[in-house]
């Protein structure tokens, strides 16, 4: 009796070391035989041979370029401290927690679907951020798509899950892409940030003066009708757009023709006048290309005019709405209704 005991005993033992076996050898499996792994292998090390990373997402459709070993923006305009050095160490310190499901089906539900192929009705879902990595011959080194959040996993940073392009093997990720949601979020995007009681006039100019707007007593008038019935808050519209002026993009300056009769100056009582120059509107949407330059007919403000030209010189700034549609007022449209 105790002899078969100790038989059954081996013969399970044995067929459990087998199970257990086959189990580890199946690379399917979800048990981790990948686990550690470095979600894109040798990046840090790699980093000099890639000469363009693209990034899309539902906010975001940008291209980063590599010139003399460090990379920006295609418009060369500055990054705001810290976010390439966020950017590239998250991604550099992903590794493989665990394999998920390898059913292209569910990517949706785990926000692993490009941009591209993402259904913009989905309200319950996102779509991925995808990431491309070009060599300097142009052949792509990694494209990976980066999908939810997971906090249950340990870590400062938590999990995400993701996936390889082309491949609908999901992974679950030990760490999470740190990168900005906008583009303009890469950026220090405010470029105006000034006091609209220190205004002394503002003017609307294409060809001729459409019109000017006064500033006396903390109060806006329209200058030379006095007779109108004005909406103050149209001049409200006007004089806000110094009060934090972001850019929603930037690119070089273009070399199509400028329109530089179309333009809005801002002058204030120290001397200080910013100039916005309308150049396009943007092809997909109601926001304006414009620049942005400022002069100072008072030494006290020389130095601020000439920082802001540091700063502006050489491109051009996607603005909103409100700022774009005031290029093109006339009169008419200051009248109360």
């Amino acid at each position: 009796m105790k002899s078969n005991f100790t038989k059954l005993l081996i013969v399970t033992a044995i067929f459990f070391g087998l199970a257990s076996y086959s189990v580890l050898k199946n690379k399917d499996s979800n048990l981790f035989s990948e686990r550690g792994n470095t979600f894109i292998e040798n990046l840090p090390s790699k980093l000099n041979d890639i000469q363009k990373i693209k990034i899309t997402g539902r906010d975001l459709n940008m291209e980063l370029i590599n010139k003399n070993n460090s990379f920006s923006e295609t418009s060369g305009y500055p990054f705001k401290a810290g976010v390439w050095e966020s950017f590239i160490t998250s991604l550099s310190l992903l590794k493989i927690e665990e394999k998920k499901t390898n059913n292209p089906e569910r990517h949706n539900e785990l926000s692993l679907v490009a941009i591209d192929k993402f259904k913009e009705n989905n309200d319950d879902n996102e779509p991925a951020t995808k990431i491309t990595f070009f060599t300097k011959d142009q052949k792509v080194f990694k494209s990976i798509l980066l999908g939810k959040i997971d906090n249950t996993v340990g870590g400062i940073s938590g999990g995400q899950f993701a996936r390889y392009d082309k491949d609908d093997q999901a992974y679950l990720l030990k760490g999470a892409l740190r990168m900005p949601s906008g583009k303009s979020d890469w950026f220090n995007s405010l470029l105006l940030k000034l006091d609209q009681d220190k205004l002394s006039s503002i003017s609307v100019k294409r060809k001729k003066t459409i019109f000017e707007i006064e500033s006396k007593d903390k109060k806006l008038f329209l200058k030379n009708n006095p007779d109108l019935k004005i909406d103050e808050e149209k001049l409200k519209q006007v004089a806000e757009v110094i009060d934090a002026f972001y850019f929603y993009d930037v690119r070089k300056v273009n070399k199509i023709k400028k329109n530089n009769n179309n333009i809005i100056s801002y002058e204030f009582k120290d001397g200080l006048i910013i100039i916005l120059k309308f150049i396009e509107k943007s092809k997909d949407t109601k926001e304006s290309w414009i620049e942005i330059s400022a002069q100072s007919n008072n030494p006290k403000t020389t130095n601020e005019a000439k920082d802001l030209n540091k700063k502006t010189k050489g491109y051009q700034f996607l603005a909103n709405i409100n700022t774009s549609v005031i290029f093109n007022w006339n009169i008419k449209d200051l009248i109360k209704k």
